[in-house]
């Protein structure tokens, strides 16, 4: 990246859609002293979590010659003072009242002082340093940053205004469960966002996904049996690799390998349980987390085995081009698991994701957005289409949207009504499965599984986004039956258990990252309030409400240059 995020924050941007549009190696990460993060991948999964623990600190995100010019040109602007030296500049948020998820009191009048990248002093006396940045706090709120653990910003189509969106909305870290991008390209970008010349979330990620067969997409690997899964885990690992993450089709006897040399080597194995192992199967194997809600709530579902059957029915009629067959086996799965949900049997799987440690990331988000029931000429179709976040979108992903959903709607009705179904029953359905799904989570959690918030924005799921959604994601935690303390957990403190970071991440207290954001609303009298961002503060720097309207602006004018 030739540019700091904020090179072009003084260039005009249209506030309107354009018309048509309506080394070589990967690594765990490790923290330093200053809050870079640096690579050097253990070897052990006892080097691995103490590999966050402090090392020497890292650089300064702003070595571009035009991202100073616009430091000097524009000071509002400034996330680091001019003419300090980076990682040794001040910060001091005084008068705040601290949510800082080590427990579930507010504590008012607090002052947070910040020096390099880390918290160097909370207290309601601290000393304020001299020449530090003083931000009057007064009746605003401080959390911690918030990871997105499940999102595909990396693409590098996406990125540029993908990550600025992020920022923007106060998400200072990813989990990034799957890219197409070179692993040099990765590496070279990781390390810039470590050592502070791109201001944007600090991620981890795992390379390509291993599905199954057919090897139908260049963004992902293939391996179908147990001496190919080994052999590509073990491509993987040597690479530097985070975590491994396995996909719906992988074959049964290759999904255990997986596990098995995952464990063998020392790196964690996420990602979609297959279709031939339930969720409780991959759990009891030591599978470490199990992304989405869709089919995996069939293991909430009495008739598990036969909705299993029917969806590997279901796949081998896709292979053969039997289409018809194909979605009315789906179709069957589908209202099977609607038929047979059972509360208890949730709330069991979730005793055994708290035994076994095993995560869940349901992004109910996404979810939500397969279910969508407006037709194309209804009012609340196009009401849709009126969103402001658009606006961050490329204009050919906005047309794309609305044609897809179009198509959608009339494919699903019209294949429903073969069924003998009217629209009003498949709609009672669709409303019936989003509610199943909440219920899903919160009878998990009432199991006592850990959950993680995640979006799975990548673009193509429609109506999910960069940054923004994070906070829908948080306020269907709630809507599920969560607290919104239980809620912020899943994006603060939990993110940091995951990763073995909670040395470095997930409160506010002395000597950890600053990764913070500043509300004007407490979001535990109402979740949604995390969306009242003043100001962001990223591996230290403090980036204010003016500054975070510019990266939204860049955004607007990257996604569509």
């Amino acid at each position: 990246m030739q540019c700091a995020l904020l090179t072009r924050a003084c260039e005009p941007c249209s506030s309107q859609l354009p018309r048509q549009a309506l080394g070589r190696r990967s690594s765990i990460l490790s923290l330093s002293r200053q809050g870079s993060w640096n690579t050097g991948r253990p070897t052990s999964v006892a080097h691995r979590q103490s590999a966050w623990r402090p090392l020497p600190a890292g650089g300064w995100f702003m070595r571009n010659r035009f991202a100073c010019l616009l430091v000097l040109m524009l000071p509002a602007l400034a996330v680091v003072h001019a003419g300090e030296k980076p990682g040794t500049s001040s910060v001091v948020l005084r008068n705040v009242t601290l949510i800082d998820m080590t427990d579930e009191r507010p504590k008012p009048n607090m002052t947070v002082v910040i020096t390099g990248n880390r918290i160097a002093a909370i207290g309601t006396d601290s000393a304020i340093p001299p020449h530090a940045q003083d931000i009057d706090g007064s009746g605003k709120f401080l959390i911690p940053g918030l990871w997105d653990m499940h999102v595909h910003p990396l693409a590098s189509s996406r990125w540029e205004w993908a990550s600025r969106v992020q920022v923007a909305n106060g998400i200072t870290g990813n989990r990034v469960p799957g890219t197409g991008r070179p692993l040099e390209d990765i590496v070279r970008l990781r390390k810039d966002v470590e050592e502070g010349r791109v201001l944007a979330p600090r991620f981890i990620a795992n390379g390509p996904i291993i599905d199954g067969p057919p090897a139908n997409r260049k963004d992902r690997s293939f391996a179908g049996t147990p001496d190919e899964m080994r052999k590509e885990v073990g491509r993987l690992h040597a690479a530097g690799m985070d975590f491994i993450k396995v996909y719906t089709n992988v074959p049964r006897d290759a999904f255990f390998a997986a596990i098995e040399e995952a464990k063998r080597l020392g790196i964690p194995l996420d990602g979609h349980v297959p279709l031939t192992v339930t969720a409780a199967e991959a759990s009891d194997a030591g599978m470490r987390s199990i992304e989405h809600a869709y089919r995996h709530r069939m293991s909430c579902a009495t008739a598990e085995a036969e909705i299993l059957a029917l969806l590997i029915e279901q796949k081998k009629a896709q292979a053969a081009e039997n289409y018809r067959q194909s979605w009315e086996r789906e179709d069957q799965a589908f209202r099977l698991g609607l038929e047979s949900y059972s509360s208890g049997k949730c709330v069991e799987l979730g005793r055994r994701f708290a035994r076994n440690g095993t995560w869940f990331v349901p992004t109910l988000v996404e979810m939500q957005t397969r279910f969508r029931s407006e037709y194309p000429e209804d009012e609340a179709f196009k009401d849709l289409f009126k969103d402001e976040r658009l606006r961050y979108l490329p204009a050919a992903t906005v047309l794309q949207w609305r044609d897809e959903m179009a198509w959608n709607m009339g494919f699903l009705v019209g294949r429903e009504l073969q069924s003998g179904r009217n629209e009003e029953a498949v709609f009672r359905e669709r409303e019936q499965e989003i509610a199943n799904r909440l219920k899903m989570v919160f009878d998990l959690h009432r199991g006592g599984a850990n959950l993680l918030a995640g979006t799975d924005a990548d673009a193509t799921f429609h109506f999910v986004f960069f940054g923004s959604s994070l906070h829908e994601e948080l306020a269907l935690f709630v809507k599920a039956g969560l607290t919104p303390m239980e809620a912020l957990r899943t994006a603060t403190v939990n993110p940091a258990r995951f990763l073995g970071a909670e040395d470095s991440l997930g409160t506010i207290e002395q000597g950890k990252l600053a990764d913070l954001v500043l509300l004007d609303a407490n979001p535990l009298d109402d979740i949604s309030n995390t969306t009242r961002i003043r100001a962001v503060v990223v591996n230290g720097r403090y980036v204010d409400r003016a500054a975070l309207d510019a990266l939204l602006k860049e955004a607007e004018k990257a996604a569509n240059p």
